[in-house]
C-alpha cells in the first residue's frame, strides 16, 4: 500500500554549487565544454571554407585572425588544458596498476599522460611545418 503523503524535497537554491569550493571547480570543469564546442564549430566552418577553394579558405584564415576569435581560441585551450589535468588524474583511479605485490602511485601515471600529450602534440606540430614548407 502507498502513501498519499508526498516525499520530503529539500529546497535548492540556484547557487548551490557556490557554497564550496570543490562545487565551483566542479562547474568550472563542466564548462569547459562551452570553449570546446565554440572550437568544434570553428573546426567544421574551416573545413567547410577548405572544401570551397582558396579563396574561401583565404576569408577563413583572415577570419582567424580576429583579436576577438584568438583570445576566444586561448580559452578554448586553458579549458582544454584543464579538462586534459583533471581526466589525467582521474585515470589513476580507474585504472589500478598492481606491480608485484605494490600499487603504482598516481604520480608516474599522470606524468607519463603528460608526456604523451606532448610528443603527440609535437609530433602533429612537426608534421604540419613539415608540409607547410614542403
Amino acid at each position: 500500500m502507498s502513501s498519499k503523503r508526498n516525499a520530503y524535497h529539500r529546497p535548492v537554491t540556484a547557487d548551490w554549487w557556490r557554497k564550496t569550493g570543490f562545487y565551483r571547480f566542479y562547474m568550472l570543469r563542466e564548462g569547459t565544454a562551452l570553449p570546446a564546442l565554440l572550437f568544434s564549430v570553428e573546426l567544421i566552418f574551416g573545413l567547410y571554407a577548405l572544401k570551397h577553394g582558396a579563396e574561401s579558405w583565404a576569408a577563413f584564415v583572415n577570419f582567424l585572425q580576429h583579436p576577438m576569435l584568438l583570445l576566444l581560441n586561448l580559452i578554448a585551450l586553458a579549458a582544454a588544458l584543464l579538462h586534459s589535468k583533471t581526466w589525467f588524474e582521474l585515470a589513476p583511479k580507474a585504472s589500478i596498476i598492481v606491480i608485484g605485490d605494490k600499487k603504482l602511485s598516481s604520480g608516474p601515471i599522470v606524468k607519463s599522460l603528460w608526456l604523451a600529450m606532448a610528443l603527440i602534440s609535437l609530433a602533429m606540430l612537426a608534421a604540419v611545418l613539415l608540409v607547410r614548407e614542403g
